[in-house]
């Protein structure tokens, strides 16, 4: 099963939503800011859910998805689309 993370990039904060592939809501949509913390608090909710093959969609908005980007990329989530 795939499990999508989305994510609505903006310049220092962002909604993020992660879907199953059969559309179920597993994480409400909610604001983080670009921030370790916040980051780091989303993982952890989505470590939680032990769940495998989890894509990463969002936007390619200059430089405002980079700090995500990065984030995700060091924690080895492979499938980031933009």
């Amino acid at each position: 099963m795939q499990n999508v993370l989305a994510i609505d990039v903006a310049k220092c904060k962002s909604m993020v939503l992660l879907i199953s592939s059969c559309g179920e809501v597993l994480i409400e949509p909610y604001e983080i800011n670009h921030s370790i913390n916040d980051f780091t608090n989303l993982l952890n909710r989505i470590n939680k859910l032990k769940l495998d093959n989890i894509s990463v969609i969002m936007e390619s908005t200059g430089i405002y998805h980079r700090p995500i980007e990065r984030f995700f990329l060091e924690n080895n989530f492979k499938g980031i689309c933009y």
